[in-house]
């Protein structure tokens, strides 16, 4: 994977933030974008003080701003060869309650900027490139209070199989996974202890999914060893069938 260019959405916490690191780690170029949190990002370029890493700011689901991105990415390293969709966020409510503007923003940012992004890394990816969507255990068995994230993780694996169908002209191949709940700053402001508690006695490995957990299977995905692989989705579940 070395010297491989790589853009990892919402890359400055959670998750996204334990992916650029292991690209990182394996002498990629890689570009992330933050949201919003201008904080946040000097912090990440801080942390990682690597000269490899690009910060750039963007809202995933506008399609200019991301138009904008990529041809900042062309500029300093040219085509990428790797996408993580990863960026994303939630407004929890039951569904008679939920605001349409609310539920409309969770899918323009979990699922539309996904599909924005891989749209325009089709023509700024170079052949036999890799996607990799980040979806949600809950896009495989939903929970109350949270349709909209649902509607859009249970969205992105079937985005995921098209991605495949339709890029594999180029050889680009597409896959999703699925982690299952993981402790960040995210997803910790979503569910209340006693879920929390609840989700621990369910797994039969004991423990929670970890970020790194998803950010080296995601590597893997990338990789070469993965090279036949296209079109699946992997569920992160410490054995929760």
């Amino acid at each position: 994977m070395n010297n491989k260019i790589a853009l990892v959405t919402g890359g400055t916490s959670g998750i996204g933030k334990e992916i650029v690191k292991e690209l990182l780690d394996k002498g990629c170029k890689v570009i992330t974008c933050y949201h919003s949190n201008e904080t946040l990002a000097r912090e990440t370029e801080k942390e990682f003080s690597n000269e490899n890493l690009l910060i750039i700011k963007c809202d995933v689901s506008n399609e200019e701003e991301v138009i904008n991105m990529f041809n900042n990415i062309s500029t300093k390293f040219g085509k990428i060869d790797y996408l993580v969709n990863n960026a994303g966020t939630f407004i929890d409510n039951l569904i008679k309650d939920f605001n349409i503007d609310d539920f409309k923003k969770v899918l323009d940012i979990n699922l539309l900027g996904k599909v924005i992004c891989t749209k325009h890394a089709y023509e700024n990816m170079n052949n036999n490139g890799a996607i990799v969507n980040i979806s949600s255990h809950l896009g495989v068995i939903p929970c109350t209070e949270s349709p909209a994230y649902c509607a859009a993780a249970a969205a992105i694996i079937n985005f995921t199989k098209a991605t495949a169908l339709e890029y594999a002209d180029k050889k680009i191949r597409a896959n999703s996974i699925c982690p299952a709940f993981t402790p960040t700053p995210l997803s910790l402001r979503g569910w209340k202890q006693e879920e929390i508690d609840q989700k621990l006695k369910e797994t039969p490995l004991g423990r929670f999914a970890t970020s790194e957990d998803t950010a080296k299977l995601c590597l893997f995905l990338l990789s070469d060893d993965a090279n036949f692989i296209t079109g699946e989705n992997i569920w992160i579940n410490g054995g929760r069938l």
